[in-house]
């Protein structure tokens, strides 16, 4: 069934699909040590996009201490959810959420040392013009040396993933449309969607005013830590650590 990206998230069952996924990943965690190392100022102000049910917001506010957080999702269940896990993990004090799209969040300017784009929330915004403005937010939220971090979902993974977008990139002068562009989602929802690959991505950031970007495949991150990754059965996302 193909439905919007709003009402897919307002679902009860997607909802619970959240509840279940582990509190932070290795490369999560890895991209929040790097944040640390990168800053120039201690990292006591944290925006979080598209915080879900608020998942990362724990291990986030367990590893960096911060005075405030500000997290927002577009679903007001999530929303809901999310202040429930909140109050049992005891991180409401610090922790403002709101319902809001990120395209819309703008201000206030310059406020926060950290802003994070997990989850690969940036698949479900499938207009280039969003995901870019999301980005231009994003650096206007940080301080001058303030740090994006974030995941994305990749072209270049399982062998049908690649091949398809191998396919619709050698078609596109007669299609017309983005490479990246696909319908995804699951549980039945298909909601439309948006693949990066690399380059694309370093050329969105860089347009949104950032500098020092550094992207990898969970593959070559694993490699960098001497385990094996299976393309064949994993998403091979992509993870970005970049400096306003």
């Amino acid at each position: 069934m193909k439905i919007d990206n709003k009402s897919f998230w307002e679902k009860s069952d997607i909802i619970a699909t959240q509840e279940v996924l582990q509190k932070a990943s290795d490369f999560e965690l890895y991209l929040m040590e790097e944040a640390k190392v990168r800053a120039s100022h201690p990292i006591q102000k944290i925006k979080i996009f598209g915080c879900g049910t608020g998942r990362e917001i724990e291990p986030v506010a367990e590893f960096f201490k911060p005075e405030s957080i500000v997290a927002t999702d577009i679903s007001e269940n999530m929303i809901l959810k999310c202040r429930e896990n909140l109050q049992k993990w005891g991180i409401d004090s610090i922790t403002e959420t709101m319902v809001m799209d990120a395209v819309q969040f703008n201000q206030p300017a310059q406020s926060f040392h950290l802003v994070t784009l997990f989850n690969s929330m940036m698949t479900y915004v499938p207009e280039h013009s969003a995901r870019l403005q999301i980005f231009k937010n994003a650096n206007q939220l940080l301080v001058s040396g303030g740090q994006l971090i974030g995941t994305v979902h990749n072209q270049v993974g399982t062998p049908k993933k690649t091949l398809y977008f191998q396919l619709r990139s050698l078609l596109r002068p007669f299609i017309g449309v983005k490479v990246g562009n696909r319908m995804t989602g699951f549980n039945g929802f298909q909601v439309p969607g948006y693949y990066y690959n690399a380059s694309d991505l370093h050329k969105d950031l860089s347009k949104a005013g950032f500098s020092q970007i550094k992207i990898m495949s969970l593959e070559a991150f694993y490699q960098t830590k001497g385990i094996a990754y299976n393309r064949k059965t994993g998403y091979n996302n992509l993870i970005f650590i970049a400096t306003k």
